[in-house]
Parts: C-alpha cells; sequence; structure tokens
C-alpha cells in the first residue's frame, strides 16, 4: 500500500508538473500573439489619432505592461476587440456632436502662427478681387536650390514689400493677415518651394511692386547663403530693360550728362552716377526728392567710393551702364514726346538705383514712373500720367550668377536667366519680345 501511495503521488507530480508547463507555454504563445496584435493595434490607432476619431490619453494604457499581461493571462483577445470598438463608437459619437466642443490649445502672444489656406479663406471675401487683377508668374527655372519666376507687375516681392507706398491697410496689424498680393506667400501655398513641406523659399533680392521681371528664391540655406555671398561681391550681374521719356531733346540731356565707357559705334555704353540716399519713404510732396523714397545728387568729382561716407550725410554712390537699344513708335497709350528702349546694368542693389538715377541725375525717367517722372526741377522727360494698370516700365530683363557653384547648375557660369518682357508693351510701345530677342 504504501508503495502504491507513492507511485500514485509520483504520477500526480508529473501531471501536475506537465499542465504547468502547458499554462507556462500557452501564456508565452498567447503573449506573442499580443505583441503582434499591439503592434497592428498601435498603426490602427496612429491612423485614428490623424483621423480625430480619438485622443492620445484612451490610446495610452492600452500600451502598459500591466494591460499587456492582464490579457495574456485571460489569454482572449475579445475583450481587446470589445475595446477598440468602443473607441470607433465613441469617436463616432463626438463626430456628431461637433468639432467646435474639444478645448482649444492656448498660444502665447509671441507665437507667429504658420500661414495656412485656412487664413486665406478667411481674408477671401476680402481680397478675392485683388486675386483675379494680379497676372500669373512664370515659372522660368526650378530644381531643388533655387525657383526662377518672371514677376508680373503688381506683385510684391516679400512681406511688407510695398514699394514705397502710401497706402497702409488695418487689417496687416493682425498676426492672422495674410498679404494676397505677396508673391513669396503664394508661391509658399502653391507648394513650390523646398523642404519636408514645399514651402521653403528665402528671397535673393527684390523688385518693386510695380515692377516686372526675373526674381530669384533659393529653396534651402546653402542655395540662400551662396548667391547672398555673390551679391555681397558684387559677382552678380543684373540686366533691365525700361522704356524712358526722352522729352524734346531725346537722348541728348541723357548722354550730356553720362560718361561713355565703351566706344562701339553700333550700340555705345554710357555710365550714369549719382549720390543716392534713402529717405525712408515720406509724404508725397516732399522736396528734394521728388515724391519718392530717394534723393538723388550729383556725383563730385573726386568721388569714387561705391559704400556710403558719413562725411556725405550717408549718401551713397551709385553706378549703373546703359545703352540704346530701340526707338520706339507712337501708340495711343503715349503721348506726342519719343520714347527709347534702354539696357540698364548694374551690379549693387541700392533701393530705386535705376529708377532715381535716369529720371533725377539723367533727365530721363522711366515711362509711368509718378514717383520721380513729374519732377519739374529737371530740364528732361516728364511722365503726364500713369499706365493703365498701374506699373512702372522697368522689366528686369535677366540675372547672371557666374560665381554661384550649386549641384547640377553648371550652366550658370555661362548662360544667365532670361525674363520675357511684359507681352502688353506691344500695345503701349509698340515692341514685342520677336523685335528685341537678338538685342542685349
Amino acid at each position: 500500500m504504501v508503495r502504491r501511495r507513492s507511485t500514485y503521488q509520483s504520477a500526480q507530480q508529473t501531471v501536475n508538473m506537465a499542465h504547468k508547463r502547458t499554462i507556462v507555454s500557452n501564456s508565452y504563445r498567447n503573449r506573442r500573439r499580443w505583441l503582434l496584435l499591439s503592434a497592428c493595434l498601435k498603426i490602427f490607432m496612429i491612423i485614428m489619432m490623424c483621423a480625430g476619431r480619438i485622443s492620445a490619453l484612451q490610446v495610452i494604457p492600452l500600451f502598459s505592461p500591466s494591460h499587456a499581461n492582464r490579457h495574456c493571462r485571460r489569454s482572449s483577445i475579445r475583450s481587446i476587440t470589445t475595446t477598440l470598438h468602443g473607441f470607433s463608437r465613441q469617436g463616432e459619437r463626438r463626430s456628431k456632436k461637433g468639432q467646435s466642443q474639444r478645448p482649444q490649445r492656448r498660444t502665447s502672444q509671441t507665437q507667429q502662427p504658420r500661414p495656412t489656406h485656412q487664413v486665406v479663406r478667411r481674408n477671401s471675401s476680402k481680397t478675392s478681387s485683388n486675386h483675379h487683377k494680379l497676372e500669373k508668374p512664370e515659372i522660368i527655372f526650378s530644381n531643388n536650390h533655387v525657383l526662377v519666376v518672371n514677376k508680373p507687375a503688381g506683385w510684391k516681392s516679400q512681406p511688407g514689400d510695398g514699394g514705397g507706398g502710401q497706402n497702409n491697410n488695418n487689417n496687416q496689424n493682425s498676426s492672422n493677415y495674410v498679404d494676397p498680393k505677396c508673391l513669396l506667400t503664394y508661391l509658399q501655398f502653391q507648394e513650390l518651394g523646398g523642404g519636408s513641406q514645399k514651402n521653403f523659399l528665402s528671397p535673393t533680392h527684390r523688385l518693386d511692386q510695380p515692377c516686372t521681371g526675373v526674381l530669384i528664391f533659393a529653396k534651402n540655406g546653402k542655395a540662400a547663403s551662396r548667391v547672398q555671398v555673390a551679391w555681397a561681391k558684387r559677382k552678380v550681374k543684373k540686366i533691365y530693360w525700361v522704356v524712358v521719356e526722352g522729352g524734346d531733346d531725346g537722348l541728348d540731356l541723357l548722354i550730356s550728362r553720362s560718361k561713355l565707357v565703351n566706344d562701339n559705334e553700333r550700340n555705345p555704353t554710357y555710365q550714369l552716377s549719382g549720390m543716392l540716399k534713402s529717405t525712408g519713404g515720406g509724404p508725397r510732396g516732399n522736396k528734394g526728392g521728388g515724391r519718392g523714397s530717394v534723393i538723388c545728387k550729383p556725383l563730385p568729382p573726386n568721388q569714387t567710393s561705391l559704400n556710403s561716407d558719413k562725411s556725405n550725410g550717408g549718401f551713397r554712390v551709385c553706378h549703373i551702364e546703359w545703352k540704346h537699344l530701340k526707338t520706339l513708335p507712337t501708340s495711343k497709350h503715349s503721348t506726342n514726346a519719343p520714347k527709347y528702349l534702354l539696357s540698364v546694368s548694374t551690379d549693387t542693389g541700392a533701393k530705386h538705383q535705376v529708377r532715381a538715377l535716369l529720371a533725377l541725375a539723367g533727365g530721363a525717367p522711366i515711362a509711368g514712373d509718378l514717383r520721380y517722372g513729374d519732377n519739374y526741377s529737371n530740364r528732361g522727360g516728364k511722365v503726364d500720367g500713369p499706365l493703365p494698370d498701374g506699373s512702372v516700365a522697368l522689366h528686369a530683363r535677366s540675372v547672371f550668377l557666374p560665381t554661384v557653384s550649386l549641384g547640377g547648375m553648371e550652366f550658370l557660369v555661362e548662360k544667365p536667366f532670361v525674363g520675357n518682357m511684359p507681352g502688353r508693351w506691344r500695345e503701349w510701345f509698340g515692341v514685342r519680345e520677336q523685335d528685341v530677342k537678338g538685342l542685349s
């Protein structure tokens, strides 16, 4: 009897140990199932959080170790399915009640909100008419480094760039205000920039709002830095095409005030110099600088420095080189005074230097430039009225960056970025792109 009892006990112990091993094996198998299911559950929860159906506070407890062990001990997956179904039903219930019940996150007053398309819709009722009046910019070149566009008249190069205008909008003081005439913001909304969100654009230079032409934006920090260095070292060559009012003497007054640089019988090149000082855009009627934001005075004979001199009262010495391309015919939009198409080149970026030097120093103001062209003290050409669209006949024809080195842009050493002249110049001045394509 004793031997039988000991045999029965040993057999019972063997059965118990086998049962415990089975339980441990099942628990290990269940835990593997839970880990696989939790991975799928994480992906599903992330999708639901992005859709706004559930909150993070409901998802976090599911991923805690105690919750995982509890489900493994129960060896049941039904509770997980029930919980997931409850989240879905609760999300549907909250979506029916409305999204407005969620508490809004408070942002500090110094933090500027990121401009989105919703901000534009907020002001769309007030600014939709302005969008239709602006011509769509033409994309000249685009890659991973730069975006080059042909800016039409009316667009501001960057936020707050009004070209010295006097019109101020009270809505601009709001942090949510987006200027509908800002070209930089428009290009960012079109996702033409760099970065992961396609909205990184850095202006490398600017154009006045009423002017047209080539404008370059950098899509990354490296491109922006290298182009800015080229500007600082005066290694960028910019060519403008302008239509000027010659006055009764034609271009004789402009030639007499300029210096002959290249004695080419067919197309000589002249240099016009002057000293410019920005006044910050004072009110209309200012004396000394017309109605513009730049004052110009003649260059002293011994003054050759291009930097500002405190002894000269903050005036900056500026030079432009110009040559006559074509004498334009008289059209119905022009006065009886003759007009001339000039090519103007410069390697500096002083404010309004081309407009101010031609009008105030050369006596040949640009057509449509009421800011500098109605100066009665200058015995040269005079601008009688604005152009039909309010623009100024100054077009940035090309920008040459021969020293800028960027990947895949070896052509910069030989070829500049060129923008076609405005199509409306054919109606106003009788000149077409085909007529001047071979000129430079």
